[in-house]
């Protein structure tokens, strides 16, 4: 079994039949019916049910059209990868990282500088406003949060889950929770994004509150610190706060809510062609997060 089969698998299940599939991959009919005959033995099962005129996949070939897609593709990239490698990829990049963004690709982008060394990598930190991307004149920027902007275009990184917490000093000399209306009572912490806008109600899956801050912060670095000194209840991306939750420094403030998710983007401008240099970051990034 090797990867053109299961290529010429996939091909059969999309098309509907041995022909079809033979004249997109440019082969013979009766090689394609032959390796998924051998493809089926192999397998031990039938992967498609025969008629005169179409092919339509059994229970088991739809089980394994499932599995091995994303493989094959994973597959298909690494090769990509490696024939871009190296002194085939070199230059200087520019690249813009919304705080606290740092702290969850740090890795990717790490083997990113790994895979392609000859590329000259400078990282700033900035807001997260998209006009930031013509005014530091970044090849691209990652950052939080919808963007709407007709002169900028975005591909989705990752995305994230908020939820409550605290630090377990400030739970220990405040009043118990065991509702959300209990937070009425507490110090609760805000955060305002590069445009402006705060959050003045906490949405969960049934239920909201209105948020009457103590502190308010323009990145969700220094609500984590605030929040480990003990100054109140926040709410924060979970992804950055499981190391401070199992080492028992926070904790998560009933548990049972969420306040949903959130993206996060490479942003560039629409209006200029990526250089070659970031079009490979923006791949390279996208791919290791996917298979993370």
């Amino acid at each position: 079994m090797n990867i053109k089969d299961l290529e010429l698998f996939i091909a059969v299940a999309k098309l509907g039949s041995f022909s079809k599939a033979a004249q997109s991959l440019n082969t013979r009919r009766a090689l394609v019916s032959r390796r998924i005959a051998e493809l089926e033995k192999q397998l031990g099962a039938p992967l498609f049910t025969r008629t005169t005129r179409v092919m339509t996949l059994t229970a088991s070939g739809k089980r394994y059209l499932a599995q091995i897609t994303p493989l094959v593709h994973q597959l298909n990239h690494a090769g990509d990868v490696f024939k871009h490698r190296h002194d085939d990829v070199q230059g200087r990049l520019t690249v813009g990282l919304q705080p606290f963004v740092d702290k969850l690709i740090d890795r990717h982008i790490a083997h990113f500088i790994h895979t392609y060394p000859q590329v000259q990598l400078e990282i700033m930190i900035v807001p997260g406003h998209h006009q930031d991307i013509k005014r530091l004149n970044l090849d691209c920027m990652i950052n939080t949060g919808n963007v709407s902007k007709d002169n900028i275009s975005k591909q989705k990184l990752m995305t994230f889950e908020r939820k409550m917490y605290a630090s377990s000093v400030y739970l220990e000399k405040s009043s118990v929770i065991e509702t959300i209306d209990d937070l009425h009572y507490h110090s609760l912490m805000g955060y305002r994004s590069a445009e402006g806008i705060l959050e003045h109600q906490w949405q969960f899956q049934h239920a909201q509150i209105s948020a009457n801050y103590k502190v308010i912060c323009s990145d969700y670095n220094s609500l984590y610190h605030f929040c480990l000194g003990g100054a109140g209840i926040t709410l924060l991306p979970k992804i950055i706060a499981v190391d401070a939750v199992e080492n028992q420094q926070l904790v998560n403030v009933l548990p049972e809510l969420s306040a949903g998710f959130t993206d996060i983007n490479i942003l560039y401008p629409k209006d200029n062609r990526l250089s070659a240099v970031a079009k490979v970051f923006t791949e390279h990034l996208t791919e290791t997060v996917k298979l993370a």
